[in-house]
């Protein structure tokens, strides 16, 4: 067991991306995910709309969803 911060959630999320299925998904929307499709780039512009909480959940909606 590991315990990590607010700043470790956020870059976390900020060095992955969901795929292609995930995009719609309401907490991606929340946390303002964007897709470049010509630089194949993300970005995350609203993760400071989120809870600890939902960071984790984001978090894990992107690992799992390359599965």
């Amino acid at each position: 067991k590991i315990e990590i911060d607010r700043m470790d959630l956020e870059a976390l999320i900020k060095g992955s991306n969901p795929y292609y299925n995930e995009f719609e998904n309401a907490l991606v929307i929340k946390a303002g995910h964007s897709y470049c499709d010509q630089s194949g780039r993300t970005s995350w512009r609203s993760l400071d709309l989120l809870t600890d909480e939902e960071l984790y959940k984001l978090y894990l909606i992107c690992k799992n969803s390359w599965t």
